[in-house]
């Protein structure tokens, strides 16, 4: 990956971390979830994820082991987006998306990757967008 891919892919996920960041505390303040304001805060922001689907929020420790962490992360956006209605496709769209950029990493080099990189950052945004939806209430969150 280039330069100019990269200073684009990191520009899409500092935005991409402030916005979805604003949809998880919107989602937290609908829901009855306290301290929505820990989704900007890295790693503590899972913790909200797992309060959202109903999990307990220790299980976040479970990022000490990364593959565990991403496990333990697709189980909350699981619950969230089963409690809210909106686990087809987004659910589904974000796992692909999430797989992809784990196996694109040693699949792809150069410009190719930078691409499908930003293109796949891209529609993962998206998809947690839709799943973290503040128009639906998560009322088995509380």
């Amino acid at each position: 990956m280039g330069a100019t891919e990269g200073i684009i892919l990191s520009l899409i996920s500092i935005v991409g971390w402030i916005v979805i960041g604003i949809r998880v505390m919107r989602t937290c303040e609908v829901s009855g979830v306290s301290n929505g304001w820990l989704a900007f805060i890295p790693f503590l922001n899972f913790t909200r994820w797992a309060r959202l689907s109903g999990r307990n929020p220790w299980w976040t420790l479970l990022w000490i082991f990364p593959i565990a962490g991403y496990i333990f992360s697709l189980i909350c956006l699981g619950g969230v987006s089963r409690f809210n209605g909106t686990q087809r496709p987004w659910f589904w769209v974000y796992l692909v998306t999430v797989i992809v950029s784990i196996a694109g990493a040693g699949a792809f080099s150069g410009f190719v990757y930078g691409v499908i990189a930003i293109i796949v950052t891209l529609i993962g945004l998206y998809a947690s967008w839709m799943i973290f939806d503040p128009s639906k209430p998560i009322a088995e969150a509380k």
